[in-house]
Order: structure tokens, then sequence, then C-alpha cells
């Protein structure tokens, strides 16, 4: 079987969210499927994107290939590009042409026409779902968007259950079209993920291996002895604001032990608007607002945290409750959309329209015997987590939505054994 892949995230400079997952995913399927062809199309140069340091590892050239035999990488482009016409007509074309089986359309969106099968993830609908997330005009293209992605798609992943639901109740799909295959956490924050090389070196004299990268972080960012980290941005769902309003309910005393630092607050006019109202309400000296961060220093940042606070109104999936599980760090989040499915019983909850509630969750939070309790919750809860998971979960949706685009090809109806849905993956979620 040939599975293609619409790769553009993955050989981003700088790939986030949907890049790196998929990087962490598509790095476990060529060994589960060995008599797979995995092809990865793209736009950029290798030499450009993160992606060299993996296909074929500088380090060792030999093991790489042995190990991503089946795996190929394939640039095409299209001048100008406009109408998006690298998704619309040089990818199903190139993929038709190069005799694949099934496309994967990994974030949201799909090729008009398509003339072979193809599955799509739909990782969200905030857009649809989230009041004031953008104007009008945008939202409407967005429904239009992913009504025409569903509409042919042989199958669909969501990421949750929560969009799952979402994607029922605002296109009307059946359950029987949509596998929902949980993320895991990023692998550069997973002690034990065997495609991470370079790790934080162990100092002479430290107890932790993790010491070094977060002092990195502290003197980089001149950052004090504790802080808690929030993973911003301008979207507000991310409800910065909200959460620096609560800071100034949390007691002065408490405060003055730790530093409150929201990461990605870009552009330069959000990392504004937040000092202004840090500054309003006196509670600027404990704030710090960085920008664009290196993924390389995400690490230090959270696993020298004294807890993630993460009050979003809205995600659909909140994948760094999973790195702070990792990294050892006690969460604060939101009962809201699929943060209670991904952190179960090892977070605290506020309710993110009350700074009230955010408040309290925080002082609950640095609560040494509360945040051990948590720690201890968040390690257990990652064994449902594993990208090991994921990737078979992945294969199982692939190779049904082959046979059952086969069925319909040679003229018979689908039956309930094509549509089988795959076995629970991540404790019990579909």
């Amino acid at each position: 079987m040939k599975i293609a892949l619409d790769a553009r995230t993955i050989f981003s400079p700088k790939p986030r969210g949907t890049g790196r997952n998929l990087l962490d995913a598509y790095r476990r399927i060529p060994a589960l499927r060995p008599d797979w062809e995995i092809v990865l199309y793209h736009q950029r140069h290798a030499h450009d994107c993160a992606v060299r340091d993996w296909l074929p590892s500088t380090r060792d050239p030999d093991a790489s290939r042995r190990k991503f035999s089946n795996l190929h990488t394939r640039r095409i482009d299209i001048p100008g590009d406009r109408f998006n016409l690298w998704l619309n007509l040089r990818l199903p074309r190139a993929a038709r042409r190069d005799g694949v089986d099934l496309l994967h359309m990994p974030a949201n969106a799909a090729p008009v026409r398509c003339p072979l099968p193809y599955v799509v993830t739909i990782h969200d609908l905030i857009p649809l779902v989230v009041d004031g997330e953008c104007a009008p005009a945008e939202r409407q293209a967005f429904r239009r968007r992913i009504r025409g992605a569903l509409r042919n798609a042989a199958h669909i992943i969501t990421v949750s259950q929560s969009t799952r639901d979402d994607l029922q109740r605002e296109f009307d799909v059946s359950r029987e079209r949509m596998t929902v295959i949980p993320w895991a956490p990023d692998g550069l924050m997973t002690a034990n993920d065997p495609f991470v090389t370079e790790r934080p070196a162990r100092s002479r004299g430290d107890d932790s291996p993790h010491a070094a990268a977060i002092r990195a972080v502290r003197e980089r960012y001149t950052l004090g002895e504790s802080w808690l980290l929030n993973f911003s941005g301008e979207s507000r769902r991310k409800n910065a604001a909200g959460l620096v309003d609560a800071l100034a309910l949390v007691s002065a005393a408490l405060r003055a032990r730790f530093q409150l630092v929201l990461v990605g607050c870009e552009p330069a006019r959000v990392r504004e608007h937040l000092t202004a109202r840090a500054a309003q309400l006196g509670v600027l000296p404990q704030c710090r607002f960085l920008g664009f961060v290196a993924h390389e220093e995400l690490r230090g940042l959270l696993r020298g945290a004294a807890g993630l606070v993460m009050p979003s109104l809205y995600e659909g999936f909140g994948l760094p409750i999973l790195d702070a599980f990792a990294c050892e760090t006690p969460v604060l989040t939101s009962r809201v959309s699929s943060m209670p499915e991904v952190a179960g019983d090892a977070a605290i909850y506020c309710d993110p329209h009350e700074r009230a509630s955010i408040a309290t969750g925080i002082e609950k939070l640095l609560d040494p015997a509360v945040a051990a309790d948590l720690v201890a919750r968040g390690v257990r809860r990652l064994s449902g987590f594993t990208w090991e998971r994921t990737a078979a979960a992945m294969c199982r949706v692939f190779e049904r939505a082959v046979k059952g685009a086969a069925a319909q090809g040679s003229g018979r109806a689908p039956t309930t054994r094509d549509l089988a849905k795959p076995e629970p993956v991540a404790g019990g979620v579909r």
C-alpha cells in the first residue's frame, strides 16, 4: 500500500503544533508497516527545515536509511501558488501520477476535487465555536472549507471527543465516519523517546539531568527561582488577559513568591497590551511577557516551572497539558472543551470566565502537597497517551479507508467489516 501525506507543516522552518505532532507520528509508522511505501509531499527544500535532522540522520545516515527505508520525501511546487493551487491541483495530480492509494490531509483542509481517496484530520472548529475569533467572512470561508473536506473524505480523524462532538453538531457528521485519535506528549519532553538524541547533559554535582536546561532558560529570560508558565498568543481564547486579571486577585504575599511567564505573546502589540494591563493592575513586576521561544527552550521552561496555567476558553486538544505531565509539572486548566478529557483527574480545574476561579486555582497549584499529588497523577495519566498508540491507530484507519474505497470502486457497498471501528486507544478514547 502506498500512503502519502501533505507534509508542509513538517517542513516548516519552525514547525509547531501539527507539524511536530506529525513528525512524532510518522517517525513510528514506517516500522509499524514495513510493507507500506510512505511519501511526504512538501514545498520547501529539506535543508531549510527542522526535518533535515530526521531524514536522514546526519549522525548515522546508514541507520536512518534502514529505519526509514520505506519513507520518502518529494518536493513539488507550483509557480505563484495562487488560489491554493498546490493543495487543490498540484498535490492530487502528483499523488495520482505516483500511484498513491490514499492521501492523508492532516490540517483541517482537503483538495476541492481529489481523484483518489483521502483521510482528513480535523483538529478543531475554533472559528465556528468561539465567539469573536474571526471576522464573519473568515468564519464562513472556514465553514465552507471544512464542509468540502468532510464531504468527500473516506474517513475523518479527530484529535479529541470534543472536536468529534463539534463536528457532529455543526455538520451532522455520523460518528461511524469519525475516529478519535489523540496526540501524545512532544518527543522533546519525554525522557524515553527513542527519536530524541539531544537532551540536557547531567552537570557535575547536579542531582537532576534537566538542571542545565532550567538554568539556561532562567539566565536567558532573567527569571527568578519560581515561575508559572502559560502558552499564550494573539487569540482571545487563550485568555491571557483573564490570567493577568486573576493574578491581581492572588494575595500579595503569594505573588511575591513567583513570576507569571506567558510565552508566545505575538505580535509585539499583544505584549504591549498585556504589559499595560499588568501595570494598571499593579502586577507588572511579577509578569514576563515573551514572544517566540525556540522549541528547544520550552523543555527547560516547562520542567523548571512551578506549574502550567492554562485557563483557555477552548482547545481542540490541549497538548501542553501532556507536555507538562511529561515534565512532571502540575497543571491548572479549564473544565471546558477537550481539556478535561486530556487531563482527567491529574489537574486542578477552573472556570476560565471567572478570574476569581483562576486565582483560587493558582493558590491551590502552589500548595506543595497538592502539586506533588498532581505530578504523580499526571505521570500515571501519560500511559494512555503514546505516539506508538497514536501511529498504530492511524495505520488502522488508513487500512480501513483503502479497503472501503476499493469496495466502492468494485461496485459493492462497504460492509460492516469494512467500516468496523478500530480498537480503543488512550484509555478508551476512540
